[in-house]
């Protein structure tokens, strides 16, 4: 089974090096046995999973939304939205963080196929991630791990971790000051 993943994995790096060319080292991270794909405003984590003694699946997951209200009416809305989707669905981990992923059979995954997948994958993640933000509140992933995957998909630079913490006392800070003046404005 190991050298089944391993020559899965090998696979899936000459295709995304053929997909992405000259890009390859801009675009692609190799992280723990994982490939990110940047893709847009949205990161695609391609892992590779044991389906039987003689198979694997390739999974392609974008992280959406961390930091979500799960409701009753999110959790509605995520159900009907997967509805929708030829392929591939939402999930929530244990952390409450909302996902969009597709599993492909590696068998007979040849690149144009696992090129697609990706772009799917993006493009949901990308499209979806206001709306959902809209119903639950929460932040864009991207935005929220944009240390990971770069600066050129998410904000405009990938703060540390202390940079984030000091900006959002900042618009803190900001948004209370608006509230403060709104309240004073509407007792007249």
């Amino acid at each position: 089974m190991a050298k089944l993943i391993t020559e899965t994995r090998k696979n899936i790096k000459a295709y995304l090096k053929n997909i992405y060319g000259r890009r390859y080292g801009e675009v692609v991270l190799e992280l723990d046995k994982t490939f990110v794909i940047k893709h847009g405003s949205a990161a695609v984590h391609l892992s590779i999973h044991r389906l039987s003694r003689n198979e694997c699946v390739v999974r392609a997951l974008a992280y959406v939304v961390q930091g979500a209200r799960i409701t009753p009416q999110l959790m509605r809305q995520l159900l009907r939205l997967n509805v929708t989707f030829p392929l591939g669905a939402y999930g929530i981990l244990f952390d409450d963080t909302i996902t969009f992923s597709h599993s492909i059979v590696a068998a007979n995954l040849d690149e144009n196929e696992l090129h697609e997948t990706i772009r799917a994958v993006a493009h949901v993640a990308d499209e979806t991630d206001d709306q959902i933000r809209a119903v639950a509140g929460g932040m864009r992933a991207v935005d929220a791990n944009a240390s990971i995957i770069g600066a050129e998909v998410g904000p405009a630079a990938a703060p540390s971790g202390r940079a984030r913490k000091a900006a959002g006392k900042k618009r803190a800070a900001r948004t209370a000051a608006k509230s403060a003046g709104k309240k004073k404005t509407s007792r007249r």
